[in-house]
């Protein structure tokens, strides 16, 4: 397993099976940057492009907290590797969970272990997934084993959608990778070629709900805290890394309750695949929608010239979700705009 901190960070590597610390060889040989990541609770476990291998993933599905501008500190339930495969005592919450990518013809198995409190049962799928016949759901304190072939490369949202979808809006969802055999595609087309990798999962958070999730309506559920990988933008937030010239690929997931549209300000990108399934007519947009659950991956060059911004090429929500908690006299939103934002910059 590979854990890829952001720009500056080191890199630490755990070997956690066969066929599960890969990525990095082939990402250096093709000279490309590898997965994007914007916080510590995002990492990525990784293949390398060789012959189909068997992998094997353990995750926990634990209660932990979030600490977010203001400053407030939220209850989240969340994925996360443990250090000793099954002792979720030595998992912690990530929002969103870790980046898990695996090689086309890779035979998977995640094995999710419930740790979350009492009375509730632990849903795990992957919404365009084929897992093999067995059970789907997890008691409380046990472990439930879901095994698929990845035959398709693409971008692909997992999560619980226990509780009604309580789980998934407390921060249970990640990102899956499925990568094709030629290095620095997103497919096994060309035309889906890049040079840096952004994995952007989409989300929100509602304190209120969080801190009651068994209680509160989720037909009142109100945002107020709108992420890109499990963090609202602040000033000096990491960006993604790219200079003129380079293509980047975003590889959007929805893991929050609305039509998202993400607006990319100062360029064009070209969507190349929705919902891990590669376009036969990839289109430009300066902006576009994402529905909720949904994947989609689009290709950015980056223009020659001085960005729009001092701060680069913004990638912002649209609807203009761009706060950070509630907008009182007493937590404005910074000048530069929160919420659901990132840069692109050399």
């Amino acid at each position: 397993m590979s854990i890829h901190g952001w720009k500056g960070r080191p890199t630490m590597r755990r070997s956690m099976s066969r066929g599960m610390s890969r990525g990095t060889t082939r990402g250096r040989t093709a000279g490309m940057l590898l997965a994007f990541v914007l916080t510590s609770a995002m990492f990525t476990v990784a293949g390398d492009g060789a012959a189909a291998a068997t992998v094997n993933v353990n995750l926990c599905a634990v209660a932990g907290t979030k600490t977010l501008p203001g400053p407030v500190t939220v209850p989240i339930w969340g994925f996360g590797v443990p250090a000793v495969p099954g002792n979720c005592a030595t998992a912690t919450a990530g929002l969103p969970g870790p980046v898990l990518s695996v090689n086309q013809g890779d035979v998977v198995t995640i094995t999710v272990t419930n740790a979350l409190p009492a009375g509730h049962t632990l849903r795990f799928e992957v919404p365009g997934i084929a897992f093999n016949p067995g059970p789907t759901d997890a008691a409380p304190g046990a472990s439930v084993a879901r095994t698929f072939s990845a035959n398709a490369p693409g971008t692909y949202l997992y999560q619980s959608a226990g509780d009604a979808g309580r789980q998934t809006a407390m921060g249970l969802a990640g990102a899956l990778l499925v990568r094709p055999p030629t290095a620095g595609q997103a497919y096994g087309s060309a035309t889906t070629a890049y040079d840096v990798e952004a994995v952007l999962v989409l989300g929100a958070l509602d304190p209120s709900f969080n801190a009651a999730p068994d209680t509160a309506d989720l037909h009142a559920y109100n945002a107020t805290y709108w992420l890109v990988n499990g963090q609202p933008y602040v000033a000096g937030s990491p960006g993604i890394t790219a200079t003129a010239g380079q293509r980047v690929l975003l590889r959007y997931l929805n893991a929050g309750y609305d039509q998202t549209s993400m607006a990319l300000l100062g360029m064009h990108e070209r969507v190349v695949a929705r919902s891990a399934r590669l376009l036969g007519n990839p289109m430009l947009a300066s902006a576009e929608i994402i529905p909720p659950g949904g994947t989609e991956d689009a290709i950015a060059t980056v223009p020659a010239g001085a960005p729009p911004s001092a701060n680069g090429f913004a990638l912002y929500n649209r609807q203009l979700h761009l706060t950070n908690g509630s907008q009182t006299t007493t937590s404005p939103a910074p000048a530069t705009g929160g919420g659901m934002m990132i840069f692109i910059h050399p």
